[in-house]
This record gives structure tokens, C-alpha cells and sequence, in this order.
């Protein structure tokens, strides 16, 4: 996995910790949810085409593109044929780029959605790890006593002590 480094001045850094506080995020969270849109709303007007390497073709288009070129090398009057008759050969056109010119195959909307999606899982995975290790740590007992206020340096729930913490103990 590679990773990004972003140089900030300490105030910039501090007004985004405190921006993703405010929103209820972790920092990281918020840059890759943040990186995911400007990305989208960055090109949603400007037009950007790069072309596949060869370990990005799928398996069905690289066995299209070997029929596609064994066609073309069969006949070369392949071109001047209609597009029914290029079809019914077996021609199916392969995308050799990736691009944003058309909105139903947009590879930027794609990146985007990816790079916000792998935000929302680790948040996701965070909150299951949380739900599976505080709160059931975290979870009143029955017929048991806890602390709810004491002096400040005694567990008690006031002082951001979770019950298991708060629980008062009879040591006779």
C-alpha cells in the first residue's frame, strides 16, 4: 500500500483536527472523505483520459482484443464492413483508456467512490471493534453497585470511568 504525504503549516493541521472534531471524524476520515469529493468535483467539468497498462485488462477483454486483432489480420477489409457485420464476426470493442467522458463508466466517479468507501469500511470496522470490545466491557450488571460521583481522582462515572470501573467493591 502506498501513501500520501500532505505538508501542512501547525494551523492548518489544527483547524482540520479541530473541522473533523466538529464533524464528529477522525482526521484520517476526514481527509479521505475529503480527498474522495474534491477528486470527483475536480474533474466533474474537466475531461481526463490515461491509458490502461496491461495488467488492468480484464481476462474477458484480453481474450476480446486477441479476437478483435486476430479479425483485423484475417481480413483487411475488416474496416469498410458495417458495424452488424464486425459484430456478427465477433468484434466487440475494448476500452484501451480510462476517462470521464462518459458518465455511466466515469473511472474518476469510480476512484472517488472507492477512496470514500474504503473510509466508511475502516469507520465501519472501527465502530464493530468498539460495539465488541467497550460497550460490552461497558454494561451495567445486575444487582450491582456502582460509583457515580466521587472525588476527582476516584473512579466514578462522572470522572469518565466506564461501570466495570465504577463498580464498588465490599472488602470485608
Amino acid at each position: 500500500m502506498k501513501h500520501l504525504k500532505l505538508s501542512l503549516t501547525d494551523k492548518n493541521y489544527y483547524l482540520l483536527q479541530r473541522i473533523a472534531q466538529a464533524d464528529d471524524r477522525r482526521l484520517n476520515d476526514l481527509i479521505y472523505l475529503i480527498f474522495s469529493t474534491g477528486l470527483s468535483y475536480y474533474f466533474c467539468e474537466r475531461s481526463i483520459c490515461i491509458s490502461k497498462n496491461d495488467d488492468e485488462y480484464t481476462e474477458e477483454e484480453i481474450k476480446q482484443k486477441a479476437l478483435n486483432d486476430k479479425l483485423l489480420l484475417d481480413n483487411r477489409k475488416f474496416h469498410f464492413q458495417s458495424d452488424k457485420e464486425q459484430k456478427d464476426q465477433g468484434y466487440k470493442y475494448v476500452d484501451t483508456t480510462y476517462d470521464n467522458y462518459d458518465r455511466d463508466n466515469n473511472f474518476i466517479e469510480q476512484l472517488s467512490d472507492e477512496f470514500k468507501n474504503n473510509a466508511l469500511n475502516e469507520i465501519k470496522q472501527d465502530y464493530k471493534e468498539i460495539e465488541e470490545n467497550i460497550i460490552k466491557e461497558n454494561t451495567l450488571k445486575q444487582d450491582t453497585e456502582y460509583c457515580l460521583v466521587n472525588g476527582t481522582n476516584e473512579k466514578s462515572i462522572v470522572n469518565g470511568n466506564t461501570w466495570n470501573d465504577s463498580e464498588v467493591k465490599n472488602n470485608d
